[in-house]
């Protein structure tokens, strides 16, 4: 299995992250133009200042993009690195990918948290899955 395989699962990530910077750019334009949100708050973000759900959570999404997937993408690096790359982990990664886009789809359409709940749990114990495999796989 060639290493350079498991640098793959990061590009829809990475691409689902700017997606979702453009839907978060719509989210406050219309915001702004539907006169819900006063234009000055992404000037200075006032923190007392309320903004429309919809904007807190398209930003609150935006971030998440930047949090979850942080190890995932540090755990390919270091497989990749380590040439620690197998068909498991090849699945596994595509498994973290497609629970990932899941979740965002889910959260795009209906953001109850109980919808997306179980699609977060699963790239969460693939992710530790990888990590404890690859721990394994060093200490050898």
């Amino acid at each position: 299995m060639e290493s350079v395989q498991i640098l793959f699962p990061i590009f829809p990530l990475v691409f689902l992250t700017y997606f979702q910077a453009y839907l978060n750019r719509n989210t406050v334009i219309k915001a702004i133009k539907d006169k819900e949100m006063d234009p000055r708050w992404m000037k200075y973000m006032f923190p007392w200042k309320e903004v429309p759900k919809k904007v807190q959570s398209s930003r609150e999404h935006y971030k998440n993009l930047h949090q979850a997937p942080l190890f995932f993408y540090l755990y390919c690096i270091l497989a990749f690195v380590t040439n620690h790359v197998t068909q498991f982990t090849i699945i596994m990664a595509w498994i973290y990918v497609v629970a990932r886009a899941i979740h965002f789809a889910v959260r795009e359409i209906n953001p109850v948290v109980i919808r997306r709940a179980s699609f977060f749990g699963i790239a969460w114990l693939v992710s530790l899955i990888l990590w404890i495999d690859l721990l394994f796989s060093l200490s050898k």
